[in-house]
């Protein structure tokens, strides 16, 4: 399945329920796009000290924004990507933390250590609803692969000051799915959780 595919999974009708059961969270099925692999189950540490699985903690049954972003990103786009996302947070107001949750993952996961992370969140006074990520390097690159934020060209694609300025955004329950640009203005990426909500 590729890209095209992975964003167009929300299209589809949604799954048939049994009349006059509700299926708590833990009992409904993973959703498509996990199945696919496409939300891998991978173990993360938060800024927080909090360790979490991709999937089974953060994603499934939520709305969620989540990023790839770079501590020290020389170009500067990460700190203004940043400081976008946190007036989102304050444009979400209450939902932040309650039904919607912001996750940004480092790609520099050997260098950005939970403390690095941890004062890089104070650094842009990030409310409760938004974590900041890292983990084992495979692992983080395996989750950036299974959102295609990958260059065709494998010595770009390494080269880390390449890296995409796109946020994935989703509700799991609904399986909706999109991409937006963190480059947006903050009211726009705001707007993107108005069809999230069932």
């Amino acid at each position: 399945m590729d890209r095209r595919s992975f964003l167009g999974l929300g299209l589809a009708a949604p799954a048939l329920s049994v009349p006059g059961r509700s299926l708590a969270a833990t009992e409904r099925p993973r959703s498509r796009a996990a199945q696919a692999g496409y939300l891998p189950n991978i173990p993360l540490l938060a800024h927080t000290g909090e360790r979490f699985r991709f999937y089974d903690d953060l994603i499934r049954e939520r709305t969620v924004l989540f990023n790839f972003f770079l501590v020290s990103c020389s170009e500067g786009r990460c700190p203004l990507a940043t400081a976008k996302l946190r007036a989102v947070q304050d444009l979400l107001g209450e939902r932040m933390g309650r039904d919607v949750f912001f996750y940004s993952i480092s790609l520099q996961p050997e260098v950005d250590t939970r403390q690095v992370l941890k004062e890089y969140a104070e650094a842009f006074d990030v409310k409760p609803g938004w974590l900041f990520l890292t983990g084992k390097k495979a692992d983080i690159e395996l989750l950036r692969r299974s959102q295609g934020f990958v260059d065709n060209d494998p010595e770009r694609d390494k080269d880390l000051s390449n890296h995409v300025g796109m946020a994935r955004y989703g509700n799991d329950r609904l399986e909706r799915w999109g991409a937006v640009s963190v480059n947006s203005e903050a009211e726009n990426i705001a707007s993107t959780f108005k069809w999230l909500t069932s």
